[in-house]
């Protein structure tokens, strides 16, 4: 498992692999470090070789095949002027787990799986996820090829103070420790 910190040096680099899985019970961090991967392409470039996808757009298997063809269609396309295409699927978990078994969402898995196996050296694709079954054999697969990095749960008092204390001063709002521990006292939290 990857720290956020060693994929911000790699987004930072521009040296980024060719899967990732960003998962954590903080949507906001998960969101905001996908994101982020826009940043391996120049700014004026980013409209060619940057693409985002949201899996709860697709509510039925048709919009759901359509949105594999696109993910697998953009990521094998090669980046224009660009050393790396970058490809987001956001809320993948609705991607990943599919709400009804079919015959036509199992293949829809299979081309799936195949493109983890293999993914194109010139992409990046991002899974964006919350709360996934790891007992599923896509799920499985990506855990294993893909760099797996934890987004930002929150296990204990000192995790909640770590997250305030980032988000404070990401957003240049002054905080000492007595009234961070306070904030996090207040919410109550029951971890």
């Amino acid at each position: 498992m990857s720290t956020v910190a060693e994929i911000r040096k790699q987004i930072k680099s521009g040296k980024t692999g060719p899967l990732y899985l960003l998962e954590g019970d903080d949507l906001q961090s998960r969101h905001d470090l996908g994101l982020e991967f826009a940043n391996v392409v120049d700014e004026g470039l980013q409209a060619f070789n940057v693409q985002s996808f949201y899996a709860n757009e697709a509510t039925n298997q048709g919009a759901r095949e359509q949105l594999i063809g696109a993910l697998l269609s953009n990521a094998r396309t090669l980046p224009m002027m660009a050393p790396r295409r970058i490809v987001l699927i956001l809320e993948a978990e609705k991607l990943l787990i599919p709400k009804r078994e079919s015959k036509a969402a199992d293949e829809e898995l299979e081309r799936l799986e195949h493109f983890v196996e293999d993914p194109p050296p010139h992409a990046t694709v991002v899974f964006v996820c919350g709360n996934i079954d790891k007992r599923r054999r896509l799920v499985k697969l990506l855990l294993k090829e893909a760099q797996v990095v934890d987004t930002g749960t929150i296990a204990d008092a000192a995790d909640a103070e770590q997250w305030v204390r980032v988000r404070a001063a990401r957003d240049k709002v002054g905080l000492d420790g007595g009234a961070i521990r306070a904030l996090v006292d207040r919410a109550g939290l029951d971890i």
